[in-house]
C-alpha cells in the first residue's frame, strides 16, 4: 500500500479533464508555445471523422466518438453529475462532421444515455470506469466526415506513437475554434502509477513533452492506426506539465462492456 500523504499529493496534481475549473494559471506555462490543444495542430473532420462534439444547452462541453450510426461513446463524467448521476439526456446534442464546434455537419439530439455500472467518484474528480453511451435520436448519414471507429483490440506497446484530438484549451487559456490534435506516447503503468499513485483499473496512460488533452477534450479519443485504445478521462495540472501523464479510460479492457450495452442500447 502506498503512504495516505502519496496519495492525497497524486490527487492534487489531477483534475478532471473537463469539469476542474480551469483557466490560464492552470495552463502551460513553458516550452513551446505554438496556440494547438496543447502542443497539437490544426486537424480537419476528415482526418478523424469519428470526432464529434458533445455540446450541453448548445455550447461544446466535451468530445465524443462515434461507435455506430446511432450510438456515441464519451466519459461517463461528461453525462453526470458531481454525485455521478446520469443528467437529463433532453440538455445535450452532438454535433458531428464539422471541423468546428459552433457550424457544419449535424447536430443530433439525444435519445438516451448509459454509463458504466461501476462508474464511481473516488475522490474530487479522480473517476473509475470513466465511459458512456449515448443513443442518439436519429441514425447518422455516414460520409466523408462521418465515420464510425473500430475498437482497438490490444493496448499498444510502451513508447507507441498515439493521438488525441478535441477542441479542448489550448496554451492560450481559450477554447479554439478549429479542431486540433496531438501525438503522445504510451506510458508504462508502472511509470504513470509512480506520478500518479491513484492509478485506477480499466486506464491507460500517454505522455509527451509539453503536449496534452485538456479541458474540453474529455469524453475525446485516443487512437493508434485509426482504431480507439482510450477515451480521454483525466489529465494534469497545468495541461503539457512534462512527467505529469493524462490518464485515458481504457477502452480495450471494457471492449465487451461497449459491444454488449451498445447492442441492448441500439435494439431499444
Amino acid at each position: 500500500m502506498f503512504p495516505t500523504l502519496l496519495v492525497l499529493l497524486s490527487v492534487a496534481t489531477l483534475g478532471c479533464a473537463l469539469h476542474w475549473p480551469i483557466g490560464p494559471e492552470f495552463l502551460l506555462k513553458k516550452g513551446p508555445i505554438n496556440n494547438r490543444i496543447v502542443g497539437g495542430e490544426d486537424t480537419s473532420i476528415e482526418t478523424i471523422p469519428w470526432q464529434v462534439s458533445l455540446q450541453r444547452q448548445g455550447l461544446h462541453d466535451c468530445g465524443g466518438v462515434i461507435y455506430s450510426k446511432n450510438i456515441i461513446i464519451t466519459a461517463a463524467h461528461c453525462v453526470c453529475d458531481n454525485n455521478a448521476m446520469i443528467l437529463d439526456p433532453k440538455i445535450f446534442d452532438v454535433r458531428v462532421g464539422s471541423s468546428t464546434t459552433d457550424n457544419g455537419g449535424s447536430l443530433n439530439k439525444v435519445a438516451k444515455i448509459i454509463v458504466h455500472d461501476r462508474y464511481r467518484i473516488i475522490y474530487n474528480y479522480i473517476q473509475e470506469y470513466d465511459i458512456a453511451l449515448i443513443l442518439l435520436s436519429s441514425p447518422l448519414e455516414m460520409g466523408p466526415t462521418v465515420k464510425a471507429i473500430p475498437l482497438a483490440d490490444s493496448v499498444p506497446n510502451d513508447g507507441a506513437a498515439v493521438l488525441v484530438s478535441g477542441w479542448g484549451y489550448t496554451e492560450t487559456g481559450k477554447a479554439p475554434l478549429h479542431l486540433k490534435s496531438v501525438y503522445l506516447n504510451i506510458v508504462n503503468r508502472e511509470q504513470c502509477a509512480r506520478r500518479h499513485v491513484m492509478l485506477l483499473k480499466a486506464t491507460i496512460c500517454a505522455t509527451s513533452p509539453w503536449k496534452s488533452a485538456c479541458n474540453g477534450d474529455s469524453g475525446g479519443p485516443l487512437t493508434y492506426n485509426s482504431k480507439l485504445v482510450g477515451i480521454v478521462s483525466m489529465v494534469p495540472r497545468p495541461c503539457g506539465t512534462p512527467g505529469n501523464p493524462d490518464i485515458y479510460t481504457d477502452v480495450v479492457e471494457l471492449r465487451k462492456w461497449i459491444e454488449v450495452e451498445a447492442t441492448k442500447l441500439s435494439s431499444n
